[in-house]
């Protein structure tokens, strides 16, 4: 039996369709209900890279047969010592060393690019979450010599038959009880040019302020440029953006900002990034932007089905936010890294 390992290309059809099948077998094990890579989503993700990242993705064939894909995300504006490596293999051909071969290519990348530290992350159980896996994915990156980077994740799954507009309604009437002095801004896709600094100074506190583990990374130094950058890229891929921000009336600065998005799935949506500037904390404006973001984004959205959001283990703030509103954990994951 003979395993090649080939770089995938959009401008090549069979390689995307081979990196949806083993997506769509793989995920469909260890993470059934996930939303799946379309090949609209596929090629505008090899066709448009993200900003401050290149990513080559690779796929593995076995006497010609799609088993295992990769993808190899090299960051390159800050935290240029790292590799992520996102490994998917069919289930029926674990075990087999075609992972281990993947993971021997991505050493062979970051040796080639000057990468000393290589992160991942694996399904994971936690109290009422099942791995679906069954255990597999740490056992792989264990065996690998990767360690735990302490930093567990829960995805939350809002099915929006159960939307209980009521309990919007009086989690928006407390946020908006403790946020006097404040105005609401809102937005598809293209943020106002007078906030766009504010933005950007937003995100580049993401990793600093949000629970990070152990995992090694310094913040991202996003600028204004950086922000357009980032809406053009997301545009070409395809995915329609909604955008709730606070204004402090005082100083006229955008200080908390929160950003529901869709892709090529009019049944699906992802609730992203939600923020609040220190200074401006204990005004409830993290509940305040994502109620009112949510009933923005729904009001032209109104195909989507579920929600599916992500945070930190230990982010209680914004978990509880989150499942007040109707967020319900349905997957776990563990990241991992590794000296090399």
């Amino acid at each position: 039996m003979t395993l090649s390992i080939v770089q995938s290309s959009h401008l090549d059809p069979d390689s995307i369709k081979a990196t949806i099948k083993v997506s769509e077998a793989a995920a469909g094990h260890d993470l059934p209900g996930f939303p799946q890579l379309t090949e609209r989503m596929a090629h505008g993700w090899h066709k448009y890279g993200w900003v401050g990242r290149r990513v080559e993705g690779y796929v593995a064939y076995l006497d010609g047969e799609p088993v295992a894909r990769m993808e190899l995300n090299f960051p390159t504006l800050e935290n240029l010592n790292n590799i992520s490596v996102h490994i998917e293999v069919v289930p029926a051909m674990r075990r087999r060393g075609i992972g281990r071969a993947l993971y021997e290519k991505a050493l062979e990348r970051a040796r080639a690019n000057d990468r000393g530290h290589l992160l991942t992350n694996t399904v994971w159980a936690l109290p009422g979450i099942q791995a679906h896996d069954g255990g597999a994915g740490p056992a792989f990156v264990q065996a690998l010599g990767l360690q735990s980077a302490n930093l567990p994740e829960v995805m939350r799954r809002f099915d929006l038959s159960t939307l209980d507009n009521a309990k919007l309604d009086a989690l928006l009437e407390a946020a908006k009880a403790k946020a006097s002095g404040y105005r609401l801004v809102q937005w598809k896709d293209t943020a106002p040019e007078e906030y766009v600094d504010d933005i950007a100074y937003l995100d580049s506190r993401l990793i600093e302020d949000a629970p990070m583990g152990d995992v090694v990374m310094e913040p991202e130094k996003v600028d204004a440029q950086r922000v357009r950058e980032i809406e053009r890229v997301a545009m070409a891929r395809g995915r329609t953006s909604y955008h709730t921000g606070v204004v402090h009336e005082e100083s006229d600065a955008l200080v908390a900002w929160t950003t529901l998005a869709t892709d090529d799935l009019d049944w699906h949506g992802w609730q992203q990034i939600t923020i609040v500037e220190p200074r401006h904390r204990g005004h409830r404006l993290g509940a305040l932007v994502k109620v009112e973001n949510l009933r923005y984004f729904l009001a032209h959205e109104p195909s989507v089905r579920v929600i599916d959001t992500f945070n930190a283990a230990e982010n209680s703030y914004m978990i509880s936010i989150n499942e007040e509103m109707g967020f319900r954990p349905l997957f776990a994951f563990q990241n991992w890294q590794r000296e090399l």
